[in-house]
């Protein structure tokens, strides 16, 4: 609440135009002092420790306590890192470092070496962004010290014991540890005094700050034992910057125990008593049906749903005897109905799985006879159209690139099709191997589309360097390349670019070992409706300026199988009426050197 609080308090803050300029011109001395003055004032008002205001590097512009220090970065602070690269607001605890206090004001580099005996300190903040035009300008940023804040833990403990006593001792205890060092409690040493600047045991700073668990547990406090658990405290990135305990005493849930105990005992010897005494007075009319009804239960658990009770009376054991024959009837017919259901089930399954598998051999089939006479039908029309075999009239040269067109779609669904086969079969094995990806993948690919390429005068940038090595199966991921470049010359606009790029997956400083590979082409892109059908089964999308343009459905399909089955993912992002860009994402094993 108290986060939310700041938040709302800093978001009003945001939007004072005088802040703003203050954060577009540095040099305005008179502004930037008339600024500060107000938001001294509000920092002292809202009794926070610090209230800085930064530009969107991190750099500090006002800071409002003394001595004001200013243009120092504070790139260390994950609050503000999280601002700035997400332009949203963040709430939370950080840890503030020696140079960050003493930049702060030294009078809190002392109040953290007096509440703990080191100079780091624990900050409960919030932080702003500051936008101006809807572009965000700088950031703005408003927090509390946690040391030596016994109010926090008073509360918390308060909140769940209501400041209890027992015996003398308190019934609850709450501390705020700074990684393993308490800074603010609300445990008392013998001479009343609070037990700040000690240390958690190695036990729990090795399961809470080094394996970021919870640890519950008994725990020697001062001189009583408490029930205890220790919680990690994160950052906005995080990681665990230290530790929240809340103890209950031990001794009133011991106490409690024992006279529940005691209670229970007295009320089961009572109660044996009185049991034994009526067991013996209805022991004779109910122990022999309720022995045939334990019999019956213990033999339909076995199995046997025929077996049946010989009702004997009309008093509560006979309808018990009854609703067990009844449920016994239901069982076994229940069990028939199941029994019937399954074999039609598993019937059905068969004659889906031979139906599917004669499916897949006559599909593999059919695509396998073809594939030679269309590759002979393809050159020999190719052959004709090209002027290879004699020159053509215009009139010719039309009806033979429509010819030419429906055989390489035709040529393009048997490729597609054999390959659904295989996969579907499970006959499609990746049989990995060591390669150069741009001499081996790459650049094949492009030279055997170079036709297709020139027909429509596009131009290839091709970015991929010599060096990247791959593990795969080069004959699938041959597959895989040429069924994008193909899609990318298919919708790409005539003259566009096609652009090939790979990188080692690096982000933010940190290699996620992948080699990534992307494809795009400039064209009419992609509907943002439309991206989630890329590749599934059979899915084609429309679009008014690729009417004629004929496809299987398959390609996109194809290769998202191949590359799951290399370990990798595929992705399409596409924006509408400039460009689309396909995105593999492989395990990298280095490059050459």
């Amino acid at each position: 609440a108290k986060i939310d609080r700041i938040q709302a308090t800093l978001k009003v803050l945001a939007e004072d135009r005088r802040l703003q300029r203050v954060l577009i011109d540095e040099g305005n001395g008179e502004l930037m002092d008339e600024v500060l003055r107000e938001l001294q004032a509000i920092r002292s008002d809202q009794n926070m420790d610090i209230l800085n205001v930064l530009d969107i590097s991190g750099r500090v512009i006002l800071r409002t306590r003394h001595p004001e220090s200013r243009f120092d970065r504070t790139a260390d602070d994950p609050m503000l890192r999280k601002v700035r690269d997400e332009k949203k607001a963040c709430g939370g605890t950080v840890l503030l470092e020696e140079r960050r206090l003493q930049a702060e004001g030294a009078d809190l580099v002392e109040l953290c070496r007096r509440y703990g005996g080191e100079a780091v300190g624990m900050m409960t903040a919030a932080a702003v962004p500051v936008r101006r035009g809807g572009r965000v300008i700088g950031m703005i940023q408003m927090g509390n010290l946690l040391n030596g804040s016994v109010e926090k833990v008073d509360h918390i403990r308060n909140s769940l014991f209501e400041n209890e006593q027992y015996g003398g001792k308190p019934v609850g205890t709450a501390t705020v540890f700074v990684r393993d060092l308490r800074i603010s409690t609300n445990v008392l040493r013998e001479d009343g005094t609070r037990a700040i600047g000690t240390r958690a045991s190695e036990e729990v700073a090795e399961r809470v700050l080094r394996r970021g668990l919870s640890w519950t547990g008994r725990a020697l406090v001062v001189n009583a034992w408490y029930l205890s658990q220790y919680d990690p405290i994160r950052d906005p990135d995080g990681q665990v910057i230290g530790m929240l305990y809340i103890g209950s005493l031990e001794k009133r849930y011991l106490d409690q125990r024992s006279r529940a105990v005691f209670l229970n005992l007295a009320v089961v010897f009572g109660g044996m008593i009185l049991a034994m005494a009526v067991f013996y007075l209805i022991m004779r009319t109910i122990l022999s049906p309720i022995r045939r009804l334990h019999l019956a239960t213990r033999r339909l658990s076995k199995g046997d749903l025929e077996h049946r009770i010989q009702v004997r009376s009309q008093d509560e054991i006979g309808e018990l005897s009854e609703s067990f024959n009844q449920m016994a009837q239901q069982l076994l017919e229940d069990q028939q109905e199941i029994q019937q259901s399954h074999n039609q089930l598993e019937r059905r399954n068969e004659e889906l799985r031979i139906t599917n598998r004669n499916y897949m051999e006559m599909l593999g089939f059919v695509s396998h006879e073809l594939k030679s006479p269309l590759g002979s039908a393809v050159l020999g029309v190719y052959s004709i159209k090209d002027g290879y075999l004699g020159p053509v009239s215009d009139t010719q040269q039309r009806i033979l690139t429509s010819v030419a067109q429906s055989l390489d779609y035709l040529d393009e669904m048997v490729k597609h099709y054999l390959d659904l086969s295989r996969l579907e079969k499970g006959e499609l094995k990746v049989n990995r191997r060591m390669i150069k990806l741009n001499q081996e993948i790459v650049v094949p690919s492009l030279q055997g589309l170079m036709p297709s390429l020139e027909d429509k005068q596009m131009r290839i940038e091709n970015r991929v360097p010599n060096d990247v090595l791959l593990c795969c199966d080069p004959h699938l991921m041959r597959i895989v390349f040429e069924n994008l470049l193909s899609n990318a010359i298919k919708y790409g606009r005539n003259e566009g670019t096609i652009r090939i790029e790979s990188g080692n997956g690096k982000s933010a400083g940190t290699d996620t070992g992948q080699t990534v590979l992307s494809v795009m082409n400039e064209g009419d892109g992609i509907p943002p409706d439309k991206l989630n059908l890329l590749f599934q089964k059979f899915s084609r999308i429309d679009h008014p300026k690729h009417a004629g343009k004929k496809g299987t459905g398959l390609g996109l399909f194809i290769c998202r199988e191949i590359i799951e089955q290399h370990g990798g993912r595929i992705s399409g992002e596409s924006e509408e009426g400039k460009w689309t860009r396909f995105t593999l994402s492989l395990p990298s094993l280095g490059t050459t050197s």
